[in-house]
């Protein structure tokens, strides 16, 4: 049976599966599969078959593929990328990556295409849980490549592509493959905080600041080539996104640590409603931070960084609240304004105060560089028309 596949207007027929575009701009989510992809803006499908799927960039020479075959067809993500590889007549080392408990794989490689031309890349290879049926698996291979002469300039595009898929709910909050594999888990360092007049002792990996690096370079790399593109803000959307993901589960120990620490403060301040008092002794802390921007750079300072002491700017500071307030289970939302080159956190709570209303839920602001209150902003950044909100899966 035939089924169509959807990619903003166009509509291409192949015989397997259906996707379709999900409330990011160009996140892709599949019907028949638990598996989904926040690439970078402007792929567009170029070709598509029974188990193959084609996409092309007109802003950025790369190419990307994804293949797919049913579970009788490969026995393991490692016997498929081995044999596609040999197909393409490739040369190429092959990794295995733990990705939380999953089997994969990734791969340099380069090759000849029909035109002649030598091709360099990279192969990412995975076997995902058929929604129906989670018992029975489906390959997938992923292909992102570029004319040889100018992968290297490339690389990091290519790895942002292979590093946006998820496959769980939990995904979405938790580095992808390439991030996983450059930085498997090490030991955790102490590290002390002091919130609320409070002493909280926690830990953290130890490389986390270069794991969290490590994305931000690469994603700043990707930002900077849709500066003066149509779709500038959805690159902003997805950038943050991408800082989010990667920095979420580092705070897991810390979050729990601050609650555990902070709620029998909140609840004698505040018994009915303990937890506005910890989003107001939360906003206390990142509100002292030491204040610096890099603009000669990324001009963000990774929220593993800022807890110890770095310097940081208003984006940093509120996906710092952003990622602590989720972890007690507040939902929140980052703005960011170009217009106002400022960003605010919101927090989806029963309280008066500015706020801007995003997917039909109403989020009080905060602001994180002037010492105010929890629901202040300033008057010059009232204007709700010049925020952009950044979704946090």
């Amino acid at each position: 049976m035939t089924r169509k596949i959807v990619k903003h207007i166009a509509v291409l027929f192949l015989g397997m599966f259906v996707f379709a575009n999900s409330l990011f701009a160009d996140m892709y989510t599949f019907e028949d599969i638990n598996f989904v992809m926040d690439i970078p803006e402007g792929f567009e499908i170029s070709d598509g078959t029974e188990n193959s799927l084609f996409f092309e960039n007109k802003l950025m020479p790369v190419k990307f593929a994804l293949k797919f075959y049913p579970e009788e067809t490969y026995k393991n993500p490692k016997v498929m990328i081995e044999d596609v590889i040999s197909q393409l007549s490739a040369k190429g080392g092959i990794e295995e990556v733990n990705w939380f408990g999953r089997e994969c794989y990734l791969s340099t490689f380069q090759f000849v295409l029909p035109d002649q031309k030598l091709y360099a890349g990279w192969a990412f290879s995975i076997q995902v849980p058929l929604k129906d049926n989670p018992s029975k698996k489906q390959n997938i291979l992923m292909l992102t490549y570029a004319d040889a002469q100018i992968s290297r300039d490339c690389d990091q595009y290519m790895l942002s592509i292979i590093d946006s898929i998820f496959f769980c709910q939990e995904d979405f909050r938790r580095p992808g493959p390439v991030t996983t594999f450059a930085f498997p888990k090490t030991e955790n360092a102490e590290i002390v905080l002091n919130i609320g007049g409070k002493t909280i002792i926690s830990n953290l990996e130890a490389d986390a600041i270069e794991r969290s690096k490590f994305v931000l370079e690469r994603e700043y790399d990707v930002l900077k080539i849709y500066g003066n593109h149509e779709k500038w803000k959805e690159a902003w959307q997805r950038y943050y996104r991408q800082l989010f993901r990667e920095s979420y589960n580092a705070f897991d120990d810390i979050a729990r640590d601050v609650y555990k620490e902070l709620l029998p403060s909140a609840q004698k301040a505040n018994f009915k409603a303990p937890h506005m008092e910890m989003i107001q002794m939360l906003l206390d802390w990142v509100q002292d931070m030491e204040y610096e921007r890099d603009r000669a750079h990324a001009d963000f300072t990774v929220p593993v960084a800022a807890i110890q002491g770095f310097g940081c700017d208003c984006d940093s500071r509120s996906m710092l609240m952003c990622i602590m307030l989720e972890h007690f289970g507040i939902p929140t939302e980052l703005f960011i304004s170009r217009e106002y080159s400022h960003a605010v956190f919101g927090a989806a709570v029963n309280q008066n105060g500015a706020a801007i209303e995003a997917n039909g839920i109403n989020y009080v602001l905060g602001e994180t560089t002037a010492q105010v209150n929890f629901g202040l902003i300033a008057q010059e950044h009232s204007d709700t028309s010049k925020w952009i909100e950044v979704d946090l899966p």
